[in-house]
């Protein structure tokens, strides 16, 4: 084997071997409507970066839309951050509510 071709061999193994299995969180329409896009691009951005659990994403996104919904304007990503932050430290946290607020499940994900 000539040197050129066991140079594109191992390029191609090289690049078999660092692609990985990507997955990509879809919001649902109450998401979309309730969390600005800087606050879901937050949210992606956590989870991308794989340094926290993404449960407790997922709890934070689930917490900002309560706050959402009961002020019925969207989240920015400041106050999604502080949610994050608060969902972080506290996995019980939740934002308290007077009215009994029924919530679909998370997004989805797609490969």
């Amino acid at each position: 084997m000539d040197k050129k071709h066991a140079d594109a061999v191992r390029t191609e193994k090289k690049a078999s071997a660092s692609q990985k299995v990507s997955a990509q969180r879809v919001f649902h329409s109450l998401e979309r409507r309730y969390l600005s896009q800087e606050a879901r691009s937050l949210a992606v951005c956590l989870m991308d970066s794989q340094s926290v659990p993404p449960e407790v994403t997922e709890r934070a996104i689930q917490q900002a839309l309560v706050l959402g919904v009961m002020s019925g304007s969207p989240i920015d990503a400041s106050t999604f951050e502080s949610l994050f932050e608060a969902v972080a430290l506290d996995p019980s946290f939740k934002v308290p509510f007077a009215v009994s607020i029924s919530l679909p499940p998370s997004g989805n994900w797609v490969c």
